[in-house]
């Protein structure tokens, strides 16, 4: 009787990607299940009552827009935003379980996914340049480089192997 030894864990760095990411799959689920209970109430008055509540000033830039996007989502749309939250919570779990695990496909799907919101931060940083999105894009890059990198040295170890 032969046994196999285990096969080696990760390395830390990709399972901290993975806690991130499923970290942020389990937030935006959550935020949806609180959007699936609020779909019979007036989203607009209950936006207003929340940020006076938590004392948020409703004429700052960001909270203008987060107010205008809560009055378009209309029972009407309310469906759709269920169903991108459900679709992206499921994607960052079931990658964030591929990471934690040292999967080849979550690897993949991780830096392609991280690599798609570079663009996107970018041209937002271009309008709105603050500390923060400087330090988000230098993540995902971090992330995306990382990943490269480990997907790489995986395929050299391969190649060795034939």
């Amino acid at each position: 009787m032969h046994l196999q030894p285990p096969p080696p864990r990760p390395p830390l760095a990709l399972r901290c990607i993975a806690l991130f990411e499923a970290a942020k799959g389990l937030l935006v689920l959550a935020a949806t299940c609180g959007f699936i209970s609020l779909r019979h109430t007036d989203l607009h008055a209950a936006t207003d009552a929340f940020l006076l509540r938590h004392g948020v000033d409703p004429e700052r830039h960001y909270t203008r827009l987060f107010i205008e996007s809560v009055a378009k989502a209309t029972n009407h749309h309310a469906g759709e935003i269920v169903a991108v939250g459900l679709a992206y919570a499921l994607i960052r779990l079931v990658e964030g379980a591929g990471l934690w695990q040292g999967k080849h496909w979550a690897e993949w799907l991780a830096v392609i996914s991280a690599g798609l919101y570079l663009p996107l931060e970018i041209q937002h940083f271009a309008h709105h340049a603050t500390i923060l999105y400087a330090g988000l894009i230098c993540f995902n890059i971090v992330i995306v480089f990382y990943l490269a990198k480990l997907l790489n040295q995986q395929r050299a170890e391969r190649r060795a192997s034939r």
